[in-house]
């Protein structure tokens, strides 16, 4: 075990982080798992060659698709701040638009100017442990003090109980993704904001976000998020076939681009909690501009699904754009992949901390609750 002392302004609270060896190997392969989708018993397996027709609908919507992520990552959608989650957005309208428009505007103007002067750096690191930990392994499991999960768990609690009561009104069968977590805002919820800052800066965690991304960091959302037994997720993958639920059930790799994250637990979490699971250092697999761009665009147009009518529109793509960004669920597990990916899987239990730092570049799952419930916030860092 290597420990670093933290790296932030105020020296009286900094406190000492733990760098810990994990008890697993890194991914042994350089790229993300491809599969034969031709041979997938699920897909080329059960649907008729796609007609002409189905072929070129399917290659509208991805093409539409394809070119609403690029323009998201061209100007950086990641980085900018949400409106929609903010108090008091009544929606896309002309108003709103001219809102972000010239919000945007002054964001990237901003950004240009300090580039210019060398005020838009990431910050300097005294001890490189953490931020080389991240890089090797794309995962750090750090352990808040009692006293801070306390602090945060004060200044989220207002969180969770209007998640709770959204929830209730909700029959589990109909809960969407959205409907398990809330969004803190820095207008409805500072104190949420500023304690987790203020505890990131401690542990220095912020100093090494910045540099790892390679540009300014700060805490971009601060997210409260419910997973219970009854939102079974990952189960029943092909729910209309007699296909077995596949070990890579939920891996995936993020749709988003220059941040990192974190989940904190506000409470113990065991191996049938739910905890985050992660491939170590999958984070560094060889994935192009263009299949990145053809992943996330299948998400984004609702092929990587998985009902029968999206895998027939997935299945009429051309075959070198059948790819997803949420794979998992499609690996057999006789597959020569899913046994590097098994080799590599980590789970983060509470018993290796309560504070995980990962990449979401990086093969990873998480909220798969076989009992009780799990509570965790997730924060991302990102330039804000």
């Amino acid at each position: 075990m290597t420990t670093i002392d933290s790296l932030t302004d105020a020296a009286p609270a900094a406190r000492a982080v733990d760098v810990s060896e994990l008890p697993i190997p890194p991914y042994r392969g350089n790229t993300v798992p491809s599969i034969d989708y031709e041979a997938h018993p699920a897909y080329g397996g059960m649907f008729a060659r796609a007609t002409f027709r189905e072929r070129l609908y399917a290659l509208n919507v991805f093409l539409r698709t394809f070119a609403f992520v690029t323009i998201r990552r061209i100007v950086d959608y990641d980085n900018m701040p949400l409106l929609t989650k903010e108090a008091g957005f009544s929606g896309l309208n002309a108003r709103t638009a001219l809102r972000y428009v010239s919000m945007y505007a002054r964001i990237r103007a901003s950004r240009a100017i300090g580039t210019l002067t060398g005020a838009r750096r990431p910050a300097a690191l005294a001890n490189p442990a953490l931020l080389n930990k991240i890089k090797s392994d794309g995962i750090v499991c750090l352990t808040l003090a009692p006293d801070e999960i306390d602090q945060i768990r004060s200044v989220t609690n207002p969180g969770f109980a209007k998640l709770d009561e959204r929830r209730a009104n909700i029959p589990v069968e109909k809960r969407k993704f959205d409907d398990n977590v809330y969004w803190c805002t820095r207008s409805a919820d500072p104190e949420a904001f500023a304690t987790v800052e203020n505890i990131f800066r401690r542990y220095g965690i912020m100093e090494a976000a910045s540099a790892y991304l390679g540009r300014p960091a700060g805490v971009k959302h601060v997210n409260a998020q419910i997973n219970d037994q009854d939102l079974a997720f990952w189960k029943r993958v092909f729910p209309d076939t007699q296909l077995q639920d596949p070990w890579g059930s939920y891996l995936h790799i993020d749709a988003t681009y220059g941040m990192l994250k974190c989940a904190i637990y506000i409470h113990d979490i065991g191996p049938d909690g739910g905890p985050f699971c992660y491939i170590r250092g999958s984070q560094n697999a060889k994935i192009g501009w263009f299949e990145g761009m053809v992943r996330r665009t299948n998400d984004f147009s609702g092929f990587s699904g998985r009902r029968p009518d999206a895998r027939k529109k997935f299945m009429a793509l051309p075959a070198f754009l059948r790819k997803k960004a949420d794979f998992g669920g499609d690996l057999p597990d006789n597959s020569s992949d899913v046994a590097r990916l098994r080799e590599g899987h980590f789970a983060a239990t509470s018993n290796y901390g309560n504070c995980v730092l990962f990449d979401g570049n990086g093969m990873h799952r998480g909220g798969m609750v076989n009992k009780g419930e799990r509570r965790c916030l997730f924060i991302l860092l990102a330039e804000i």
